[in-house]
């Protein structure tokens, strides 16, 4: 998810039904290809941000380590800690976090990725064309949601499965552009260690989505954000997903942006909050929502000031 100009959460519920319902369609296929194995490869993938004038305002890196038998493992850094999501094929989807050590589930569903021929991405109806990437014959598939501001095109490589985002660009209507592309790859099965990751404490149980978050705050330290930040016109508020325990504690803490000197603070901040624990039949559960957080940057504060308005917060701590 990324930072977007209008507002954020109809657009995250989008996108996600939109890669559920591209899970489902592919369940026929993926079933008759349960014995198939995947390729397997290490590749090292660079995330960036363009303001509308081409220039470059954040850059991040990470790495996916996929495996024949259909598991991967997506690591990256994040205000110094390790955050993992990890794939494994008929089990679900994880969250893996360094600095809780917990590693905690978030889907059931996991079916497989779909494996995809040269003739099947370009017979697609959303084929738009192809592009030599890192050696390979990349085929890039277009879509634009409904009340979005930006286009995503998504690239994937046949002899790669066919089934795994290789390059993605998401180009906004006001010239904008986030660009997720590989630098590097290695074919081979990557080492278990780096399939697996470190052993931490495992949580099967999947969090209940929590709609009233908000209500349940007892602290929300406001994140402290760089002040010579500029977001290239990415907008000014933080989203961040986090996962709660039956104590109240933040478990996991996701941010939506692409934009590290936002979503490394934001990140940090939301590790910080406590919570009144959900509940269902009179016990408290793990449970999940969204935090909203508000940079102001240095420009906008001073306007603010001069014009009369008392200091500025930097933060929203609760949305009503």
């Amino acid at each position: 998810m990324h930072v977007i100009s209008q507002p954020v959460v109809p657009i995250i519920r989008q996108l996600v039904g939109a890669c559920v319902f591209a899970v489902l369609i592919c369940v026929p296929e993926i079933s008759a290809q349960q014995l198939r194995t995947y390729p397997a490869f290490t590749m090292t993938v660079q995330t960036t941000a363009y303001d509308a004038g081409g220039q470059a305002i954040s850059s991040s890196i990470a790495t996916r380590y996929d495996s024949a038998s259909g598991d991967w493992r997506f690591v990256r850094d994040v205000a110094g800690y390790e955050m993992a999501t990890l794939y494994r094929r008929g089990r679900g989807v994880y969250y893996a976090d360094s600095r809780t050590q917990v590693t905690l589930k978030i889907s059931a569903h996991a079916p497989g990725c779909p494996i995809r021929s040269a003739e099947q991405l370009r017979g697609d109806p959303k084929f738009i064309r192809t592009e030599n990437i890192l050696g390979f014959e990349a085929y890039f598939l277009s879509q634009r949601f409904p009340n979005s501001d930006f286009v995503m095109e998504t690239s994937f490589v046949p002899e790669l499965g066919g089934g795994i985002p290789f390059k993605r660009v998401y180009t906004y209507d006001d010239g904008r552009r986030i660009v997720e592309e590989p630098l590097a790859l290695v074919m081979g099965e990557p080492q278990a260690a780096d399939l697996s990751g470190p052993e931490y404490q495992v949580i099967e149980q999947l969090p209940v989505f929590d709609k009233e978050l908000g209500a349940r705050i007892i602290s929300q330290p406001a994140p402290v954000f760089p002040a010579d930040a500029d977001t290239g016109g990415f907008g000014n508020t933080v989203f961040v997903s986090v996962i709660i325990d039956e104590d109240g504690r933040v478990l996991n803490a996701t941010a939506n942006t692409s934009i590290t000197f936002l979503d490394d603070p934001a990140t940090a901040a939301a590790y910080q909050a406590t919570f009144k624990p959900a509940t269902c039949n009179g016990r408290p559960v793990k449970s999940t929502g969204l935090l909203r957080y508000k940079f102001v940057s240095p420009q906008l504060a001073k306007s603010q000031r001069a014009v009369g308005h008392s200091k500025p917060t930097q933060i929203r701590n609760r949305e009503r």
